[in-house]
């Protein structure tokens, strides 16, 4: 019996390791930086999402809550084989968006296996987060995950696919 569930371990094993070397998405590569961009825009030039943001800090180890806004995000580029472009961000106290606080534009490119974002406002840090692991996880409806200022600063987010338009009614 012991030798029938080793090897059967041993099989199962196997069968893991030969199926995550085969997988393609987990390596940083033109095509699965065009096939993020594509979800990121909706598989057009542009793509709004929009949810909460929530500020969290390292303190002794553990990430601390720092509050949360309600942000709306719309990702540009130029082509629809482009992987880089431009966008606008408006922060909001909550999703009535009805008291709106802040608002950058940024630019958004893939440096290695991190998708940058760097933002035009002067007091705003750039960004990043590894497109091709749970720190980004993105379907047609939902954008998930966490975009880091540094190493002990980041920013959990929920976002929903989104059709706002109102863009110009706030300024920086």
């Amino acid at each position: 019996m012991k030798k029938v569930f080793f090897y059967m371990a041993l099989f199962a094993a196997m069968a893991m390791v030969n199926i995550s070397c085969s997988d393609d998405d987990n390596t940083d590569s033109e095509d699965n930086r065009l096939k993020f961009a594509n979800l990121l825009t909706q598989d057009s030039t542009s793509g709004v999402w929009e949810g909460y943001d929530i500020k969290e800090w390292k303190e002794l180890g553990s990430w601390v809550d720092g509050g949360r806004h309600y942000v709306v995000r719309r990702f540009d580029r130029a082509s629809a084989t482009a992987t880089r472009g431009i966008g606008r961000v408006l922060m909001f106290e909550n999703d009535f968006l009805d008291n709106f606080i802040d608002a950058s534009d940024f630019t958004w490119y893939f440096e290695d296996d991190q998708l940058q974002l760097t933002y035009r406002h002067s007091g705003w840090a750039p960004q990043h987060a590894e497109y091709r692991t749970e720190e980004l996880v993105i379907r047609r409806d939902n954008f998930t995950g966490f975009l880091f200022e540094k190493t002990d600063y980041r920013y959990k987010f929920n976002y929903k696919k989104s059709t706002f338009k109102d863009w110009d009614k706030y300024k920086d």
